[in-house]
């Protein structure tokens, strides 16, 4: 059972969860670990990733009357949510300029490219998207467990013996398979 206290004890930096402090989020490294807007019955918390400093989750960690975690959320941070709108809005009016400056033929054409380009810039995209909210819900899960832990002294007793359930699996087929084609790639 995880206080609200304890979760506290996470967020470094306290501001409200709006566009501004996202896109300030985005652009500049937030080099805190977690940011977060505290409320009454729940506590809103996000950190921006490496890679996709714009596209990490809002967690949502809800609390009951007894101030304990009743149920974790994941949504979309604002920015995310006004950057999607943004490009669907000008891929619209690309795509219409291009009808009223070509010709049918052409404009088709590009219309048929630029939706090309799009699916697949966001193929790779939620595909990282994926792996990153994997990562930060693992990282939070990890937070919230060693909270748990320290509280209860029977759940450190069960981790001391078994150590490896925490490691990773380093030689599964697909990762013998895709080192097998990468590695060689390595002397060129």
């Amino acid at each position: 059972m995880v206080q609200k206290s304890d979760v506290e004890k996470l967020i470094v930096q306290t501001k409200k969860s709006n566009l501004l402090n996202h896109w300030n989020d985005t652009l500049f490294y937030n080099t805190t670990r977690y940011s977060g807007e505290i409320k009454d019955k729940e506590i809103l918390l996000w950190r921006s990733y490496r890679f996709l400093r714009g596209d990490y989750p809002v967690f949502h960690l809800s609390f009951d009357e007894n101030e304990i975690l009743s149920e974790i959320k994941l949504e979309r941070n604002p920015f995310i949510i006004f950057l999607r709108k943004f490009v669907i809005g000008v891929s619209a009016l690309l795509i219409i300029f291009m009808f009223l400056a070509a010709d049918l033929g052409t404009a088709v054409a590009y219309t048929i490219w630029v939706i090309i380009i799009i699916a697949l810039l966001s193929l790779v995209l939620g595909i990282s998207r994926r792996s990153t909210v994997k990562y930060l819900t693992n990282e939070l899960r990890q937070a919230i467990e060693s909270f748990e832990k320290s509280k209860n002294e029977e759940l450190n007793k069960s981790s001391i013996t078994n150590p490896d359930d925490g490691l990773k699996k380093e030689w599964t087929s697909s990762k013998i398979l895709i080192r097998l084609i990468l590695y060689p790639f390595v002397y060129f």
